[in-house]
């Protein structure tokens, strides 16, 4: 019994991944938090990345920062500044897009802890996976064009 609550709890605080649904123009909010909540101000460094390597936002010194945000987040991430000293660094995201699913991850620096988020897009099938708009139009594109070859 004992072993089994140890196992669970190991389990929970390694699997920091959470899953969120949007909707095509709405928004989601990433959860992100911190067991740690002795924070100060300056001691607040937090990193938002998507798929690795996009930049959504950052968190410095306790303060909002979009200085290298990727431009396809501009005016569309907001965090929320009265929950950081509460260890709560979670992401809104705006007008959401068929790009903007795949895997959030937040770098909370001075906990060591890397909680991430799984996104997903109401009306995005198992299929078109991460690739976004992109790939949803280059789909269409080769159907039509099937299509108008089959009366050639």
């Amino acid at each position: 019994m004992l072993l089994s609550l140890i196992l669970n709890f190991l389990l929970f605080s390694v699997c920091l991944q959470a899953t969120v649904e949007g909707n095509i123009g709405g928004f989601a909010v990433l959860p992100c938090s911190s067991i740690d909540n002795g924070f100060k101000h300056e001691d607040i460094t937090v990193y938002w990345r998507h798929n690795s390597s996009q930049n959504v936002y950052d968190i410095l010194e306790g303060k909002g920062s979009v200085e290298k945000q990727d431009l396809a987040y501009k005016n569309r991430a907001e965090t929320f500044p009265n929950e950081y000293m509460k260890g709560n660094f979670s992401l809104k995201l705006n007008k959401l897009q068929y790009s903007d699913a795949g895997k959030y991850v937040c770098y909370i620096t001075n906990a060591h802890q890397n909680p991430s988020t799984q996104l997903f897009i109401k009306g995005m099938s198992s299929c078109r996976g991460n690739h976004g708009a992109k790939a949803i139009a280059e789909g269409i594109v080769f159907l039509i064009l099937l299509n108008i070859l089959q009366f050639i």
